[in-house]
């Protein structure tokens, strides 16, 4: 991929975050400008990682009757749909999946009765992280909606366009037929408590109530949620460290500066993506 490293990089802080103690895993919504876009590949580097389902297309129904062993046994901490307009597509049963996942996401999953399985109970709540992406258009026909549902508050939403030199480099490299190379990103998380300082914590509100601004003054949201997205993405960061052999748990203005330079992209301005031009991944 060309100068995509930014959108991984969030991708692999919402992965993580499924291994902070005692908080849910992040959500993210990635949202192209348009289509062909690289969405779908930049999702599927990450594939191999445990605890990971990519879905092509799914009903509620479907994910209890393929996957309530391992929802039950706790082994799945997100779900990726690299294109989420085909659910979308499907008008009878998109309403009972966004509620089915409006639960998984921020309540979690307590009981499930489908009327086709027996029923499911969980003696603690699971909750399950969501990665979808879609482009521009399906975003915006469907904003509303998912507005006055909730639904997309529970999101950390990421948009991202890119510029002429990107787009140039994209052509280059589809000549030479580099999409051909696919390549992974595996990362080996193990669970730790992760100590965000209270200072910290403080620069992160300023942050999500920079992010929300807009939505606050509209009356939309109070940017709550977006805060709690900002501490587990701090936390997530030091998770990351720890896989590649960090041994700390305390939080600092290096993780927060990080998530901090990735907020250009955690609004709905479709901003270019940062980098190198012809830098690959």
């Amino acid at each position: 991929m060309i100068r995509t490293r930014d959108i991984e990089k969030i991708i692999a802080l919402t992965l993580a975050s499924a291994y902070v103690e005692g908080d849910k895993p992040a959500s993210l919504m990635i949202v192209s400008e348009r289509p062909e876009s690289g969405k779908t590949d930049m999702v599927q580097m990450f594939s191999e990682n445990t605890g990971i389902v990519v879905l092509s297309d799914v009903t509620a129904f479907a994910l209890w009757r393929d996957f309530y062993k391992e929802i039950t046994a706790r082994k799945i901490k997100h779900i990726i749909i690299p294109e989420f307009l085909a659910p979308l597509t499907r008008s009878s049963a998109i309403d009972n999946l966004i509620a089915t996942f409006q639960m998984m996401i921020e309540e979690g999953l307590t009981e499930i009765h489908t009327g086709f399985l027996p029923s499911i109970k969980f003696d603690t709540p699971i909750s399950i992280g969501l990665i979808i992406c879609m482009p521009r258009n399906a975003y915006v026909r469907h904003k509303l909606s998912w507005e006055t549902s909730g639904f997309l508050s529970r999101f950390l939403v990421a948009t991202y366009s890119y510029d002429k030199d990107t787009i140039e480099a994209i052509f280059k490299s589809i000549i030479q037929r580099q999409y051909f190379e696919k390549s992974k990103i595996k990362f080996a998380f193990t669970s730790a408590t992760i100590e965000i300082p209270v200072p910290i914590a403080e620069m992160c509100r300023g942050l999500a109530e920079s992010i929300t601004s807009k939505s606050r003054q509209e009356g939309k949201l109070y940017g709550f949620r977006e805060l709690k997205n900002i501490l587990r993405f701090i936390a997530s960061n030091v998770i990351i460290e720890r896989a590649n052999g960090s041994q700390r748990a305390i939080a600092t203005t290096d993780d927060f500066n990080e998530v901090s330079r990735l907020s250009y992209l955690f609004n709905e301005q479709f901003n270019h993506i940062k980098g190198e031009p012809n830098q690959p991944t």
